[in-house]
C-alpha cells in the first residue's frame, strides 16, 4: 500500500518516518483507507504504539500523493530480532505486556489493528537497566472501526497470512479477540523462533482450521497456559486484551534487571552468619556465637556508684563472654571488631579519670577556707548627748 522513507523535519529539526502512499492499491476504496488511516492515527497516543506527526497530500510528478508523517523508530523490527534465534522469556513478557496494553487502549476507542505480525512490532532502544528494547506497534494502514462499513471488497481478506485469526481466515466478521489471537502467534513465535502456521497463503490459512499452534510444554506452565488462552479457536474463549496484559506482566520474574540484583539486600539471618564467618576467616579462631533472639544472653555484674577515689582503683565492669560475642558477631568483618571492642572497654577508665580530676581542680580553685571577720574600731569613750548619738550612728553601721 506504501513506501517507508527516513526523512528529516526542517522545521523541528528531527528524524521521521514518512510513508508515501502507492496509487495502485489492491481495490478502488484505496483512498478512503488512507484517509481512514490518518484518522485513526491522530486520535491515538500511547506508548506502546508509534506516534503521528502530520498528514497531507503533495503533487509528485504531477499525481496527487497522500503520505503522513509518524515517528522515527532509531531500531530494528521484530521479524529481524527472531530472525537472529529465540528472544528470551523475561523479555518477550515485557513486549507481549505492553503491546497487549497497546491492544487494549485501542479497542476501547472501537478499533482493530487486523495486521498484527513481527515485522510490524518496532523495537525501539531501551537505555533502562536490564531491558533491551522498548516495543512499539506500527501500521494501521488496514486497521478499520470494527462497527463501521467494510471497506473490503467481498471475498478479498487484509492481512498477513501467517497471523490471521481463524475467522479472518474464514473471511467471517471480526473483532478485538482477532488481535489477541494474532499477538499470541507473534509472542509463540518469539520464544520459539518458529513460525507457527509456514507455508504459503492458503496452506497457513488452511492449517490453523485444522489444528491449533504447538506450544511446547518446555516453555512451562505459566507461558502454555497464557498463549493458549489467547490462541483459542473460539474469539469467545479467549483471553481479552487486557487480561492478557495483565497475566503477561506476570510472567516478568521479579527484580530480573541487574540493578535490583545488585541492590537487592540479604537476609539478616543470613548476613549475620557471613560476617561471624570472615571474622572466623580472619582471626583463624572458633567463629563468634550468634545469639538468637528467643536465647536471653547472660546476666550481667551489677553497676556500683563509685567514688571519686575509688574510681583510680577500680576498672569498670565489661559484658559477660555471651552479650560480647553478640556484639562482636553483629558489627565485626574482620580483626577490627575485637580492637573497637577493646576501645570501648577503655573509655570508662578515662571518663572516671577525667571526672576525678576535674573535682581536684574545683576543691583546688574554687573552695577557699573562709576568712576571719574584721574586727569593729573602736572609738573614744564621749559623755552626754553626742556620745550617745556616735553609739546609735556605730550600730547602724555595724554589719
Amino acid at each position: 500500500m506504501a513506501t517507508v522513507y527516513e526523512a528529516a523535519d526542517l522545521a523541528l529539526g528531527r528524524t521521521v518516518a514518512l510513508k508515501l502512499f502507492r496509487m495502485d492499491t489492491a481495490d478502488d476504496s484505496g483512498p478512503q483507507r488512507q484517509s481512514g488511516e490518518v484518522m485513526v492515527l491522530a486520535s491515538l497516543n500511547h506508548f506502546a504504539l508509534v506516534t503521528l506527526f502530520d498528514a497531507g497530500t503533495e503533487h509528485i510528478d504531477g499525481v496527487t500523493r497522500s503520505f503522513i508523517v509518524m515517528e522515527y523508530v532509531a531500531g530494528s523490527d521484530l521479524r529481524s530480532r527472531i530472525t537472529e534465534g529465540a528472544v528470551a522469556p523475561a523479555e518477550v513478557a515485557r513486549m507481549g505486556a505492553d503491546l497487549a496494553e497497546a491492544l487494549h487502549y485501542v479497542h476501547a476507542k472501537g478499533i482493530i489493528h487486523r495486521d498484527i505480525k513481527p515485522a510490524n512490532v518496532l523495537l525501539a532502544p531501551s537505555d533502562f537497566p536490564g531491558r533491551i528494547s522498548h516495543a512499539k506497534l506500527a501500521d494501521f494502514g488496514i486497521a478499520r472501526l470494527f462497527d463501521a462499513t467494510h471497506l473490503t471488497r467481498t471475498g478479498s481478506v487484509l492481512g498477513t497470512a501467517g497471523y490471521l485469526s481463524p475467522e479472518q481466515a474464514l473471511g467471517q466478521p471480526i473483532g478485538p479477540p482477532s488481535d489477541v489471537y494474532s499477538l499470541g502467534l507473534v509472542l509463540l513465535e518469539s520464544l520459539t523462533a518458529t513460525r507457527s502456521y509456514p507455508g504459503t497463503a492458503i496452506e497457513s490459512a488452511m492449517a490453523r482450521l485444522q489444528r491449533q499452534p504447538e506450544i511446547p510444554e518446555s516453555l512451562g506452565a505459566e507461558w502454555c497456559a497464557v498463549l493458549a488462552g489467547m490462541t483459542a479457536r473460539e474469539p469467545a474463549d479467549r483471553l481479552t486484551s487486557a487480561d492478557a496484559a495483565v497475566r503477561l506482566r506476570e510472567l516478568v520474574p521479579a527484580g530480573s534487571t541487574a540493578a535490583s540484583a545488585a541492590t537487592e539486600p540479604a537476609p539478616a539471618d543470613d548476613a549475620t552468619e557471613l560476617m561471624a564467618a570472615d571474622l572466623h576467616e580472619a582471626t583463624g579462631n572458633e567463629p563468634t556465637r550468634v545469639l538468637s533472639s528467643a536465647e536471653p544472653a547472660e546476666p550481667t555484674a551489677k553497676t556500683e556508684r563509685l567514688d571519686a577515689t575509688a574510681r583510680f582503683e577500680r576498672t569498670a565492669v565489661m559484658p559477660s563472654a555471651g552479650s560480647a560475642g553478640s556484639v562482636a558477631g553483629a558489627t565485626g568483618r574482620s580483626r577490627s571488631a575485637r580492637r573497637s571492642v577493646t576501645r570501648i572497654g577503655r573509655r570508662p577508665v578515662i571518663i572516671g579519670a577525667l571526672v576525678a580530676l576535674a573535682a581536684v581542680i574545683a576543691l583546688v580553685f574554687l573552695v577557699q577556707p573562709n576568712d576571719p571577720a574584721p574586727e569593729p574600731p573602736a572609738y573614744p569613750t564621749v559623755d552626754g548627748d553626742l556620745g550617745t548619738h556616735l553609739k546609735q550612728l556605730q550600730e547602724s553601721v555595724t554589719p
